[in-house]
């Protein structure tokens, strides 16, 4: 008997090790890719928020060292801007001015918003953007008013020491009235020479005229009856100033003093006791402020605004040169109770250019609308006013 046996056929098998090594390559490149751009969005976020946040700060730092600092911005103004520079960025600062002095009932002020665009610039990823952030604030423009009570206005009171047949030294007729826009010229533009309290007033050596320069009393017609009344003409806060609510330009020392002749009417600091340098024909201009006393020499030319605690010393016999052009308030010092000495004014006959101490309508404007600055309103900050 024979048995018949059967060959089995065994189809060939295809490799899987490649395919599966092409798919878990393919799948770990997809999942490394995602983790690559997780990382670079979580960056890219990070840095935008830090940014923001910068630039924000940045925005806001802008917008106080603006209120901080003195602009030449006065009831005629409507605009104004500035670029602040800060670290890691710099911030534009605008103001534009969306009310006039006396628009409304609500207030006789001006009204300002200043917008502060600050901008980050530190580094950044390749195609990133610098952080940007604006603020808004609204600011009311308080500004600088100083009463012209007096070309001399001595707290302390004065003594002049003269010849007889000679003028006094000091005038308040206003001396151009083509200096400024907006002079109204005349009488109008003129003050008192000189406001002392009654039994402050003292002439040696005889009496000099009563009146000069266009008819304008040497002496206020009405003297005050003491200091007290006439500070309280002056409207100024002496002991706040003293106490800091006050913030100057430049400080003498350890600041030079401004270069003769320039435009810019800057207010300057003195604690203590001053010598007015000799500045030539051009003058020094500005506001000054001094706690002692100041004294004048040859060659002192001063146009603006002195402000003093102590006394004005114009006392040598030779001096014979020197100009005070705008207005001279001495003697604040009696407000907080001290003892202050007359000024003294000794003159001659050999003086150029009388009067020396002369009101300038010009001068004494300009000096105190270097006062003037925008006053940021409470609750009137905003971080979202391009949404409005």
């Amino acid at each position: 008997m024979s048995c018949s046996g059967t060959t089995s056929s065994r189809a060939p098998r295809r490799g899987f090790v490649l395919a599966t090594t092409l798919l878990v390559t393919t799948l770990l490149t997809v999942m490394l890719a995602a983790s690559f751009l997780l990382v670079s969005a979580e960056q890219r976020t990070t840095n935008n928020s830090f940014g923001t946040a910068q630039a924000l700060a940045i925005s806001q730092a802008g917008m106080e060292h603006y209120f901080s600092q003195q602009h030449a911005i006065d009831t005629s103004s409507t605009y104004d801007s500035a670029r602040i520079t800060v670290t890691g960025g710099y911030a534009d600062v605008v103001g534009q001015r969306v009310r006039p002095a006396g628009a409304t009932t609500g207030s006789s002020l001006a009204l300002w918003v200043v917008r502060s665009h600050g901008v980050a610039t530190g580094p950044v990823l390749s195609g990133q953007v610098s952080g940007t952030h604006t603020t808004v604030e609204f600011a009311q423009l308080n500004p600088g008013k100083l009463p012209a009570r007096a070309a001399l206005v001595a707290l302390n009171g004065v003594a002049f020491i003269g010849p007889p047949a000679q003028p006094y030294p000091v005038s308040g007729s206003d001396l151009n009235s083509g200096l400024c826009s907006g002079n109204p010229g005349g009488t109008a533009a003129d003050t008192f020479a000189v406001n002392v309290p009654r039994t402050l007033y003292l002439a040696l050596q005889g009496t000099a005229p009563a009146s000069q320069q266009g008819g304008i009393p040497t002496v206020d017609s009405l003297p005050f009856p003491g200091s007290t009344n006439l500070y309280d003409t002056t409207h100024i806060d002496w002991a706040g100033l003293l106490a800091g609510n006050f913030t100057p330009d430049y400080t003498i020392p350890p600041g030079p003093w401004p270069a003769p002749g320039g435009s810019t009417y800057s207010v300057g600091y003195v604690n203590g006791n001053v010598t007015l340098p000799t500045a030539g024909p051009s003058g020094i201009r500005g506001m000054l402020v001094v706690t002692g006393n100041v004294t004048v020499v040859n060659g002192t030319h001063w146009d603006g605004i002195i402000v003093a605690g102590g006394r004005l010393i114009v006392q040598p016999a030779g001096l014979t040169n020197f100009n005070l052009h705008g207005m001279i308030i001495t003697g604040l010092n009696t407000a907080l109770g001290q003892s202050v000495p007359r000024d003294t004014l000794t003159y001659g006959t050999g003086l150029q250019g009388i009067p020396q101490i002369q009101w300038t309508w010009c001068y004494t404007q300009s000096a105190a609308a270097a006062l003037s600055a925008l006053v940021p309103m409470t609750n009137s900050w905003s971080d979202t006013w391009s949404t409005y």
